[in-house]
């Protein structure tokens, strides 16, 4: 997903739609998406707020730190297990029972792949 507008951006657009432009016209000229101007606009006069909004952080992790070095511990003790039976071993010592991908998915990110 592609980061947000300028806040140069949309402070210009903002000001070209309260001075009376259509919103249509101020979306071709700034070559912005009409609906990003009509939320643009619907923020400013609804919530006072003229900026994007943060970012969103995503998921939160399924495997945390200390399950994450429970992991590690099991491979460490032996590395030919499966994905299946690290997930098996990882419940049965944490009590936290994931997706085999979630498995794969951190050992991927410590490049243990």
């Amino acid at each position: 997903m592609p980061g947000a507008y300028s806040t140069d951006l949309r402070e210009r657009v903002l000001v070209a739609v309260e001075a009376g432009e259509p919103a249509d016209a101020v979306a071709e000229a700034f070559m912005v998406g009409r609906s990003s101007v009509y939320r643009w606009v619907t923020a400013a006069r609804d919530e006072g707020r003229r900026v994007a909004k943060p970012m969103g952080r995503g998921p939160k992790p399924i495997i945390r730190d200390e399950t994450e070095v429970a992991l590690c511990r099991l491979l460490a003790a032996d590395n030919h297990l499966t994905l299946e039976e690290c997930r098996d071993r990882l419940a049965a010592e944490t009590g936290v029972r994931v997706n085999p991908w979630t498995i794969g998915r951190v050992l991927r990110r410590r490049d243990w792949t």
